[in-house]
């Protein structure tokens, strides 16, 4: 795990800053319109949860919150009833939102491929998609969308636990929220790959 977060450190520490080179090769592969938009939204998206993770990790291992965390799950767990099925009951909640990068980190070229293939076939430049290849990518934007806004909302819901946590508040609702929108975005990335599958299909 420590090497994972030291790599996820250097990424949240690299930011958006990128040589031209590899603006150059982003340029080639995806494009300067939508789907390099659609692309760069869902990034953004995925770091800031980084970010977020990161500092909650960082806070527990420093000990200034771990107490607080642990009694704020013991508390959430007995003061409920626990659904066998579910994750949270199992873990730590803020090893829930810590796992949630790992999912994310796997979407990341699945947005890539989709997007690339999207330039490839129809390129745009700007914002808008022409008529004829707007009914051919069907709802491939909206559904790209629709994934950024889920990973977005799993930021706010880590957000809300790192509030939570230092006051020692119940942060398993949180977990499971952060949870709950990152499935959300697995499916609607899924339903795009499938939809771009039938369009390059001979």
């Amino acid at each position: 795990m420590s090497g994972f977060f030291d790599r996820l450190r250097r990424r949240v520490g690299r930011g958006a800053g990128r040589s031209g080179s590899e603006a150059g090769t982003d340029d080639q592969r995806f494009g300067t319109g939508l789907w390099r938009h659609n692309r760069d939204r869902f990034l953004r998206a995925v770091d800031r949860y980084y970010t977020t993770a990161l500092a909650l990790h960082e806070a527990r291992t420093s000990g200034d919150t771990a107490e607080s965390a642990a009694a704020s799950a013991r508390d959430e767990t007995e003061g409920a009833a626990v659904d066998p099925t579910d994750g949270t009951a199992e873990h730590d909640p803020i090893d829930v939102i810590v796992d949630g990068t790992h999912r994310l980190n796997s979407l990341v070229p699945v947005v890539d491929d989709i997007t690339a293939a999207l330039h490839r076939t129809h390129p745009v430049t700007g914002q808008i998609v022409p008529g004829p290849a707007r009914q051919a990518v069907g709802d491939a934007p909206e559904l790209l969308t629709k994934a950024s806004s889920k990973v977005a909302e799993a930021v706010l819901a880590a957000s809300m636990a790192r509030s939570e946590v230092p006051a020692g508040k119940p942060i398993g609702s949180s977990a499971q929220a952060t949870e709950r929108f990152i499935s959300d975005a697995e499916e609607l990335l899924e339903r795009a790959r499938q939809n771009l599958a039938r369009l390059e299909r001979p």
